[in-house]
């Protein structure tokens, strides 16, 4: 991973010293609503590196207004009423209006806007990160339509291309396929140092606890509720502190008075601050599962919502991480021999360490320059 890091830095040293950081307009349009929140933080990462390896960059985004994080996004957005993948009039319109260079529909995307984007003369990238986006990104009508699919699970989590989809691909002959490692933003010691204090937990291990977006339900009861009380209950066992993050669309039950850390939304950046200095993350199995594994972070995981059992399996059967069903109790009896039997969690950080899990933030910016390249929004990299 070092050695990938010095190629990747090396090669943007040439690119500034080329004058080949020009200003892209890049539109992303994550799939967004009450509930989830794993697309738009994503798009968040990759926009974040989009800045950095072009700082002239031109961001914006297109989310539903009725998203919990909608209120601080840290980008130029455009907000919808209800998902933008059903408010495609809306989209068009922002997409008319900017004029992006590329749009990358994260989850989200129909024909209609696909098709609009490409006559306004972007270049259209579609991200899938469960069976059923991943499945419509591999029709015939969208395959026409996208120049690349990134595919935002590893292959040991969500399997290599099947025989229909290379069947599908070898017919249309696009759009180019890339698998993904876990997309995240970096975490920065200092930063993390700081972000510990203000809670109160500096020099202290601690359990982190979340349920991703916070807007999904188990027979009633809110997913972040469960998680709460599975914190309260590993931090009486066990003594570790306990930070419990509510999520951006969770409103419920605030816990005043318990003998741990509640917090709300947080910015993308203390997300990960706060999971990579986790000693164990008792979290969901969406995007949190896979951030927790790239940053090597032992990881108990249970599904809230229908797309999540599978992949946890997956993950379970990989030995990299400890599946749970969505019940405090079971939580909490999954977390709690990670924090007395020193072996568990050395044995999940060694196995992570053996896959050479990587970002793929950085992975998306070098497949979207190519794009832009051929589109001469960009030079081609110096060789």
């Amino acid at each position: 991973m070092n050695e990938a890091r010095e190629s990747r830095e090396a090669r943007e040293a040439r690119e500034a010293r080329a004058g080949l950081n020009q200003a892209p307009r890049l539109l992303f349009v994550p799939a967004s609503g009450a509930r989830g929140a794993g697309e738009y933080f994503r798009c968040v990462a990759l926009a974040r590196a989009a800045q950095a390896r072009w700082p002239a960059a031109q961001i914006r985004f297109i989310v539903n207004a009725e998203a919990g994080y909608a209120r601080a996004a840290p980008f130029t957005q455009t907000t919808v009423q209800g998902s933008p993948t059903y408010n495609t009039a809306a989209v068009n319109a922002a997409v008319a209006e900017f004029r992006p260079h590329a749009v990358i529909f994260d989850s989200a995307g129909r024909v209609g806007q696909l098709a609009h984007a490409r006559r306004c003369g972007a270049v259209n990238v579609y991200v899938s990160s469960r069976f059923k986006t991943r499945w419509k990104g591999f029709r015939f009508r969208r395959m026409r339509l996208l120049d690349q699919h990134w595919l935002a699970w590893p292959r040991f989590v969500d399997g290599a291309l099947t025989g229909w989809e290379r069947f599908k691909l070898a017919i249309v002959r696009r759009p180019a396929v890339l698998f993904l490692d876990p997309v995240h933003e970096p975490s920065d010691a200092a930063r993390r140092a700081r972000l510990l204090e203000q809670i109160g937990v500096a020099g202290r291990p601690y359990v982190l606890f979340s349920a991703g977006g916070g807007g999904y339900a188990l027979t009633g009861e809110p997913a972040p509720e469960i998680f709460a009380r599975a914190a309260i209950e590993v931090k009486r066992a066990s003594g570790f502190e306990a930070v419990w993050v509510k999520g951006p669309n969770y409103e419920g039950k605030a816990f005043d008075g318990e003998n741990f850390v509640a917090l709300g939304s947080l910015a993308s950046e203390s997300m990960i601050d706060l999971l990579a200095g986790a000693q164990v993350a008792v979290i969901s199995g969406g995007s949190l599962l896979l951030q927790a594994l790239a940053l090597g972070t032992p990881a108990v995981a249970a599904p809230v919502a229908a797309d999540q059992p599978a992949r946890i399996a997956a993950a379970e059967r990989q030995r990299v991480a400890i599946a749970a069903p969505l019940e405090s109790q079971a939580l909490a009896r999954a977390t709690l021999p990670l924090l007395t039997d020193p072996s568990l969690p050395a044995a999940l950080r060694a196995r992570l360490r053996d896959l050479g899990i990587g970002n793929g933030a950085h992975q998306a910016m070098d497949a979207l320059a190519r794009l832009l390249a051929l589109r001469g929004v960009v030079p081609a990299a110096v060789p």
